[in-house]
């Protein structure tokens, strides 16, 4: 549901732009999942330098294990999963608009 301050700044847009209020809510739907995307790469690209791949970070992790006073590595194998699946989520939501 829209607020009311929304609603109104998209007929002022309508009024003013070229569009109508779908192109204009899809464009902005494009735009932040472009900016999550770009986000979302720039941590993979960080872990892909720092552990090569998501393997070869499980794999450092099942021979050292993890130590009861760090979980470093495990939680960043935990956050560059959950980044690869909404990465995957993100990228097929902006092929379907």
């Amino acid at each position: 549901m829209l607020s009311v301050r929304t609603h109104q700044l998209l007929d002022q847009a309508v009024a003013v732009l070229p569009s109508s209020e779908e192109e204009i809510i899809t464009k902005g739907i494009a735009a932040e999942t472009s900016e999550r995307i770009v986000a979302l790469r720039q941590s993979t690209r960080h872990w892909q330098s720092a552990y090569g791949s998501i393997q070869q970070l499980e794999s450092r992790l099942q021979h050292a294990g993890v130590t009861p006073d760090d979980h470093t590595l495990y939680t960043e194998l935990l956050e560059w999963r959950a980044a690869t699946q909404e990465l995957s989520q993100l990228v097929n939501l902006l092929e379907s608009l």
